[in-house]
């Protein structure tokens, strides 16, 4: 952090008193690492960074108002930062966000917190009937959640992120061998220029291409294609695994371990990294999380892009980059972010209701999550495996956990996919499965124009004043009720005892058009191994047929 700044030339403090606020600022920011008030986990490195930031701006404008001290701000003070905060414009020239206000209050707040261990700080309580948040306007109305992405915009940039990986992955990084061997063949040159030209010329006759079909005929085309690579690898990890940003970046080499899954000889990758969240050391807690072919691929190409700047910095992180002042540091998650929606704009993704998607880091977090609670076939062996909450077997003690930010996403978008298709079941006249047939039964009158608004008004008491749920898989819809669950699940569907026969005897079971093509497929299967069956074997199969046939007359396929 560079501590070098002076004084505003408005300034109403001397000098001396302005370095002072400096070094109580500093102090602050140690004792919020070293000893953080009671309940709190110690700040990470990253955060104290960006404090550095806020402080700054707040001393200058105590410097400004005359404010020696941290001790002086009084509650009049606090209410003219306040209304000072509301005029400051960000660096796009737009005022600052009502979260950007709520850092500095929760500063103050803190500062107020710290007192007792530091020789300045604020005597007062600055915000004793409100908190942070609601000090800078920020309500359950106005902050918003971040947003899932779009099925269309996140299968469409993953592919694109998968393209570049699998396809090109190898491709880009020839380029770049033979640039190094190229400029390896002039390191004893007394000509400057040599090297980038004996490195254009054998990239030209290699006459390797992009994803984007542009020839890599020189060294910018190929850093562009190198930058790309590796923003490509962080939207892969983020979507296929779901680590938080700082779990992200803080993978370093070697990240990949394999190790066998019990006594049944086969391996399991795993991506090794940091867990911060929750974790009281700054340093994080070493964890592993499954890691399927297309990340082990990425990090071994993040492996290779790094090396030469990991050598240089005697560092073993994987995304490292020059800064404006030719140090090695790692990427920022707010650079990333920027990254991401740079190689979004590259790829020419689809539009999301007439505008290009933004993207932040955490929205694919999330956005996995929402993937394990839509398709609910997975969703233990995901919490089981990917959030460390048990066990890795595919057992139903895996959904349960402490990663409550995880349950309240999966349990958002699992609300959310009730919703949709307690709607659609009351309006279908055609559905199979027991709970089905009683459906078609019952919600004539809740059919057509005539029935939209009691169809409406029903679907809002079932989601206000029940618990009712329904949970997908393949092939149907469980309205679950534990009374009559033939799988015996407690709060859900058991996965361990789920399956096709079984739900079609259960109580619980609907299924509508939308599942014709797995029951489709399943019969075609079961056909096509009827010629060569024994009778005993051709009974089950005509049995696997005959319901087959049963769903899909119900369901009008």
């Amino acid at each position: 952090m560079d501590w070098s700044f002076v004084a505003p030339i408005a300034t109403r403090i001397s000098a001396i008193e302005f370095q002072e606020l400096k070094e109580a600022c500093k102090q602050f920011l140690w004792s919020m690492t070293v000893y953080p008030p009671q309940g709190r986990k110690r700040v990470s490195q990253s955060t104290v960074h960006a404090r550095s930031s806020h402080l700054r701006v707040m001393i200058e404008w105590m410097a400004t108002e005359g404010i020696t001290r941290f001790a002086h701000i009084d509650a009049p003070a606090i209410e003219k930062l306040r209304g000072w905060l509301r005029t400051r414009s960000n660096t796009q020239n737009k005022p600052i966000t009502p979260n950007t206000i709520a850092i500095y209050m929760t500063i103050v707040k803190d500062l107020y917190r710290q007192r007792t261990k530091l020789v300045d700080g604020i005597l007062i309580d600055p915000l004793p009937d409100e908190t942070p948040a609601e000090a800078a306007g920020l309500t359950n109305a106005t902050q918003g959640t971040i947003p899932f992405i779009p099925d269309d915009i996140a299968i469409a940039i993953l592919s694109e992120a998968l393209r570049w990986v699998e396809e090109h992955g190898e491709t880009i990084l020839s380029a770049d061998r033979i640039r190094v061997e190229a400029r390896s063949r002039a390191q004893h040159c007394r000509d400057p220029g040599k090297p980038s030209r004996l490195a254009r010329r054998a990239l030209a006759e290699a006459g390797l291409v992009d994803p984007a079909g542009r020839l890599i005929s020189g060294e910018r085309p190929l850093q562009r294609a190198l930058n790309h690579l590796v923003e490509a690898c962080y939207l892969i990890i983020a979507g296929f695994v779901g680590m938080r940003v700082s779990e992200i970046l803080s993978l370093q080499a070697g990240a990949i371990e394999t190790r066998p899954i019990g006594e049944t000889g086969v391996n399991q990758a795993y991506v090794i990294g940091r867990l911060y969240k929750a974790v009281d050391h700054p340093d994080g807690r070493i964890e592993r999380w499954i890691a399927p072919f297309p990340v082990t691929r990425a990090v071994g190409i993040l492996e290779y892009i790094s090396e030469p700047l990991r050598i240089l910095s005697n560092r073993g992180d994987l995304f490292l980059i020059k800064n404006h002042t030719q140090e090695v540091v790692v990427l920022t998650p707010a650079y990333i972010g920027w990254r991401i929606n740079n190689f979004a704009s590259a790829a020419c993704l689809p539009l999301h209701e007439g505008k290009s998607w933004t993207f932040s880091t955490h929205q694919f977090r999330k956005t996995f999550a929402r993937f394990i609670a839509r398709h609910d076939r997975t969703q233990l062996l995901g919490l089981a495996n990917h959030y460390k909450h048990a066990s890795l077997a595919m057992t139903s003690r895996g959904y349960v956990g402490t990663d409550f930010d995880l349950s309240e996403l999966i349990d958002e978008e699992s609300r959310a996919e009730t919703e949709v298709a307690l709607e659609r079941l009351l309006l279908s006249d055609r559905l199979a499965g027991k709970m089905g047939e009683r459906i078609v039964a019952g919600n004539g009158q809740f059919r057509g124009r005539a029935g939209e608004q009691i169809r409406r008004d029903y679907v809002k008491f079932i989601m206000t004043e029940t618990d009712l749920r329904i949970y997908a898989c393949d092939y149907g819809w469980c309205v679950f009720q534990h009374e009559t669950a033939r799988c015996e699940g407690i709060a859900k569907p058991n996965e361990a005892k789920r399956a096709p026969d079984l739900c079609l005897s259960c109580n619980n079971m609907v299924i509508e058009d939308r599942h014709s093509s797995y029951w489709g497929d399943r019969r075609m299967r079961n056909e096509a191994l009827l010629p060569n069956a024994s009778p005993m074997l051709a009974a089950v199969l005509n049995e696997a047929i005959e319901q087959c046939d049963r769903v899909l007359s119900r369901i009008g396929s």
